[in-house]
């Protein structure tokens, strides 16, 4: 092997490393927008439980479409990287003798599964909709309520 065909694989190592930070990334703010998730809802529930009657429970609601919102975008994001990462592999594959990306996509693709930029958004584009639900409600239940 020459040693541009060495460099060229350092690289390639190097760069795939790096693609799977981004990942674990990915996964690490889903865990962190899970827990803001769930520390809304038990919050707004302890809220019901202790003061039944209270009016500011549109705040948790409005919370709730900004978590959302900023997971969307988030998640949005760092998808967008590794796609970005994922054709500079392909690229510098194309270099190499054995194109692995490029076979475990075409393995992928005919699979039938979703991506994981498709299916990713589902939890946080949901929570969006269900906070703007919730708000409405608050809104319509406040105004109408004696």
């Amino acid at each position: 092997m020459t040693d541009t065909e060495q460099a060229l694989l350092e690289t390639y190592k190097l760069h795939t490393e790096l693609t799977e930070r981004v990942a674990a990334l990915r996964e690490s703010l889903n865990k962190l927008y899970s827990g803001m998730v769930t520390g809304i809802v038990a919050a707004s529930a302890l809220m019901h439980r202790l003061l039944p009657n209270a009016d500011a429970v549109w705040v948790f609601a409005v919370l709730g479409m900004i978590v959302g919102l900023s997971w969307m975008f988030s998640f949005h994001s760092v998808t967008g990287r590794l796609s970005a990462k994922h054709d500079v592999l392909l690229e510098l594959e194309g270099k190499l003798p054995f194109k692995f990306l490029e076979k475990e996509n075409h393995i992928f693709s005919k699979s039938g599964f979703w991506r994981r930029k498709y299916s990713g958004m589902i939890m946080p584009s949901t929570f969006f909709v269900l906070s703007g639900a919730w708000l409405t409600f608050s809104v319509i239940h406040d105004h109408c309520s004696p």
